[in-house]
């Protein structure tokens, strides 16, 4: 099953980039200088862009494939699935609503700068959660239920995507 490593190993890569993005936003909300219109501010809407372009443009199309080859397999492994479908919805309202908070602060409005951090590390944890579900449990049943055939054909679709993102990084 060499393409069932190839793929979990770029999908390991990927999940250890998410996780250092995710600590750099939590880093960033350490300091309370990210709380009024400035430098810090600006950094933090940085971090969480990068986490966002990384997860959209990267991470999120090569799970396309696996997710698909996976869904209507077994009720165990569709329910896993609803939940990180669930989990990942709910990560970009959590993202969504923040951001819209920060624009607000970075415009010189008044917004809840708890309500911010809160969202922000409430989002970061169900992630963290997230990225270990996909680790462990949806690894063990990809390894149970797909078949090498499968595993090419996946193994395929995440070098394409691979491919298609070192593209346009040129």
């Amino acid at each position: 099953m060499l393409a069932s490593g190839s793929a979990w190993r770029i999908l390991e890569a990927e999940h250890s980039r998410l996780r250092q993005l995710l600590a750099a936003i939590g880093s960033v909300l350490d300091d309370d200088e990210w709380e009024h219109p400035g430098p810090q501010l600006k950094v933090l809407r940085r971090r969480i862009q990068d986490y966002q372009d990384f997860e959209s443009m990267t991470h999120r199309p090569k799970g396309t494939v696996l997710l698909g080859s996976v869904r209507g397999r077994s009720a165990q492994a569709d329910q896993l699935l609803d939940v990180l479908d669930h989990d990942s919805r709910q990560c970009e309202q959590l993202l969504a609503k923040a951001v819209g908070l920060l624009e607000t602060i970075e415009q010189g409005g008044d917004a809840d700068r708890g309500e911010v951090e809160a969202l922000l590390r409430q989002h970061c944890k169900l992630m963290l959660g997230h990225l270990d579900q996909e680790d462990t449990a949806l690894r063990s049943y990809t390894s149970k239920l797909l078949t090498s055939e499968e595993w090419s054909s996946v193994a395929s679709s995440i070098s394409r995507q691979v491919q298609k993102v070192k593209g346009k990084g040129r």
